[in-house]
């Protein structure tokens, strides 16, 4: 009877396995260990062996001294990696190569000012590392010297070789020898954000948190967002107003609301353009990058080709491709392809006329429902996003062929690639229906349907579709954790992951590096409990097993399968490798442009157009803040002036606007129901004047508007001349000393500013003294004049 209970149990167990496993793997998610005392993370593929490891830390540790490294093999993820922090000398001397913009003591003047080693004294907070660098700035400096690590003459890495004086970190990656570089999340400020910024639906933007954390070009996109949302009100409202109005109107009042809205829009364009450049100037130099100079020696990108010719600018062999080759493939292979593309966008924009026409057809029967109209409309949506992800890929392999070899001209071009075609993509179906069937109900309800659909379908495409595939990434490493861990006998196993339990207190699981030096590195606190995932790395890694002997390690692991409960968890940086990378915000501005040009170019056909991009801005500031808070891997921050090549964008998708409306109102047959008689000459020289008029005034208003605030000019010339006053004191303080050292002058300079401190603070308490002591002279008893002489010694 026994062996029948058992042998049930048994059956039973083996189906109840996989919902023990599912159930153990999302235990694991809930409970990750975070990763301390670490700021940057480097991995490498499953399969890297240790003599590609070892080469790599050799060269960290000999070339990059102010490195901190700790190396962890992670046995469920199936990988090792580089645990990466850097002392504070070393992030300060970073911090001067990167020219980081740090804020100056307030009797120096104040302001931001680009940070200088041997000028550290002079900085806020220099006293406390803690609080001077924000995490995103170490990551970012760490990042950096990380990029510095350069190679030698005729050094190699298996097939991999390198050039004198290149960047070794950077090729390993385009080689795929490192598969990843990323800054971690800290745990603090990330919920930090996530409540006042994700969770805080109708709560400004903390843009300053958002700047401190994810640097100031993410912190400019979602500025710029922000901006554009909040001007979206007054030709959504207007927009919203006309719409209703038109129910009622009659023709007349119609054609008078369709001008007016037209010209609206181009003027609205304009001044908004021109408002957003001042606004981005004032958080640029809220921020200190208004004046941040450009790097006049860049290194090549690391994908950049090349035969190996003597620089005449660093004297070293460096890849040189000639411009004719790069002309020649530009010419006949990526304008013939773009070509192409462009019409296959017309045809399948054709063909699914054809398709509307039918079902138009097939409605007026009565052989089909009446919302069948619409589906080719949404059909057409939906083939404009397919067509732009195909473009995208064939846009960057012939920005790649194309071979550029500063980093900010490859982007810039494939920026011209993408607005090309999405442009087109975007809008022939648009211009087909306005200028060659000028037809404008089937207008109206083609821009409808495309923008209401492309919405959506680009937020569940942005923030929800990569969310879902990190868990269940995730769940498929807890599941495979779970693998050996559960039997048919056992199927209801018990699961912890406290980092109590035996195991993770044993010693010997826990692999330290040593410094340059040989001493033994700082140890990450959180690999006290990361210890489940750390084995197999050897000393001929460079790394030192503590505390325990091989054997005594193995005893570990054996009572470690037998008991009964079993730690599950997945340390921060094991669920961040399985995060999607967060490459650029091209995708997002491409995004806002193009709903840019939804709004301002055709939506006095569809009045409701700036109404619905309103709607969808204030998804679309949450969706991206809960992707890049909850789905992708921190990215690092960069420092920039403006939203660059987006701005020149805009301002172009502004005069097509003004060119457009004008050509709307000359189609829709405004002009000649108000003007009865008029002939199309007068129609077309009305129409050209109109818009030659419009567009002169839009330049005098883009003339007339200054870019810089004059409050921003005032400040810069008062912290201009508060740091001269500043410079001429700390010269006349030198002059008056005259020691044998700089050691001496700077202890002097900063006794004087000590004691200068000292007198400051017991003046301003001998006046809160006398105050209080002149408000109390009229009943002062003699035990408060003892205190008052008390105060004044």
């Amino acid at each position: 009877m026994e062996t029948n209970n058992k042998d049930t149990l048994r059956l039973f167990g083996k189906k109840l396995i996989p919902t023990s496993r599912l159930v153990a793997s999302s235990h694991v998610l809930h409970n990750t260990i975070p990763t301390q005392d670490c700021d940057v993370i480097v991995t490498f593929p499953a399969d890297t062996d240790t003599t590609t490891l070892m080469w790599i830390l050799d060269r960290l540790r000999a070339r990059s001294p102010y490195l901190v490294i700790h190396i962890r093999h992670h046995s469920n993820t199936k990988g090792s990696m580089f645990h990466l922090t850097a002392t504070y000398e070393g992030l300060l001397r970073g911090a001067e190569e990167l020219g980081i913009q740090k804020l100056l003591k307030e009797d120096l003047g104040g302001g931001m000012k680009e940070f200088t080693f041997e000028e550290q004294e002079c900085f806020n907070n220099i006293e406390d590392e803690n609080q001077f660098f924000s995490s995103q700035e170490r990551q970012s400096i760490i990042h950096h010297l990380l990029d510095n690590l350069r190679a030698i003459k005729g050094e190699q890495l298996g097939k991999v070789k390198f050039v004198e004086g290149q960047s070794i970190v950077p090729v390993l990656q385009s080689n795929k020898i490192i598969s990843e570089v990323f800054p971690l999340h800290c745990t603090q400020s990330i919920e930090e954000l996530r409540k006042d910024w994700v969770q805080a639906f109708f709560s400004p933007q903390p843009l300053d948190k958002i700047k401190d954390y994810f640097g100031v070009k993410i912190a400019l996109y979602f500025a710029y967002l922000g901006h554009y949302t909040l001007a979206l009100c007054m030709p959504a409202f207007v927009g919203l107003g006309i719409w209703i109005t038109q129910w009622q109107a009659d023709q007349e009042w119609d054609d008078e609301l369709f001008i007016g809205f037209a010209l609206f829009n181009a003027f609205w364009a304009t001044l908004y353009l021109e408002h957003w450049k001042r606004k981005s100037c004032e958080l640029a130099y809220h921020w200190g990058t208004l004046d941040s100079q450009r790097e006049m020696l860049k290194d090549p990108r690391p994908l950049y080709t090349g035969r190996l010719e003597v620089s005449s600018v660093t004297g070293r062999l460096e890849p040189y491709y000639p411009s004719w080759k790069r002309n020649l493939f530009r010419y006949f292979i990526s304008y013939p392809v773009i070509l192409i593309c462009l019409l296959f966008v017309f045809i399948t924009m054709l063909l699914i006329f054809e398709v509307q026409e039918w079902i138009n057809s097939l409605v007026k029967s009565g052989d089909v429902p009446g919302f069948f109209s619409f589906l080719p409309k949404i059909l057409l949506a939906v083939c404009i996003g397919i067509l732009d992800e195909i473009y995208k890929t064939i846009a960057k392999w012939l920005n790649d062929w194309e071979n550029y070899r500063m980093e900010e001209t490859y982007w810039n071009h494939l920026i011209v690639k993408l607005v090309l075609f999405q442009f087109v993509n975007s809008f022939l179906s648009l211009f087909y229906i306005a200028f060659y069937l000028r037809d404008m109900d089937r207008l109206c309800d083609q821009l409808a349907a495309i923008l209401i659909t492309r919405q959506i379908i680009g937020n569940l495409k942005e923030a929800f579709l990569p969310y879902f595939q990190w868990k269940a990434k995730l769940y498929k490493v807890g599941y495979e954790m779970t693998k050996d861990l559960i039997t048919p006998d056992n199927p209801s196993q018990q699961f912890t992951d406290s980092p109590s339990s035996e195991f993770s207190k044993s010693p010997g699981n826990d692999a330290e590096l040593s410094s340059p030096d040989g001493s033994n590195t700082e140890q990450c606190n959180s690999m006290d409990r990361e210890s489940i995932e750390v084995d197999g790395v050897t000393d001929s890694c460079g790394v030192r097993q503590r505390g325990a002997t091989e054997g005594e390690n193995q005893k570990t692991k054996e009572n470690f399968q037998t008991k009964s409960t079993k730690p599950l968890s997945l340390t921060q940086a094991e669920v961040e490798s399985a995060m999607k990378q967060y490459e650029d915000t091209l995708d997002d501005y491409l995004e806002m442009f193009i709903q840019f040009g939804y709004v301002t170019l055709f939506s006095s056909a569809f009045p409701l157009a700036a109404f619905c991009a309103l709607l969808n801005n204030v998804v679309e500031i949450r969706s991206d803040a809960f992707k890049l808070c909850m789905t992708y891997q921190r990215p690092f921050g960069k420092t920039v002036e403006n939203i660059g090549t987006w701005q020149d964008a805009l301002e172009l998708m502004g005069v097509i606007a003004i060119i457009v409306n004008c050509a709307l109102i000359g189609v829709s047959g405004q002009v000649q129901r108000i003007i009865p008689g008029a002939s199309r000459e007068m129609v077309i020289i009305i129409i050209v004047l109109l818009e030659h008029i419009i567009l002169g005034l839009k330049f005098l208003i883009a003339y007339a508007i200054p870019d810089i605030p004059e409050t921003i000019e005032t400040n810069r010339a008062k912290l201009e001349f508060l740091r001269r006053e500043a410079l001429k004191k700390f010269e006349s303080e030198m002059q008056s000393i005259a020691p044998s050292s700089p050691a001496e002058i700077r202890e002097k300079i900063l006794a004087r500013q000590k004691s200068r401190r000292e007198n400051l603070h017991h003046n301003e308490t001998k006046q809160e003294t006398s105050a209080v002591n002149s408000a109390k002279s009229s009943d002062m008893v003699p035990e408060a004049k003892v205190c008052e002489k008390e105060a004044v010694l």
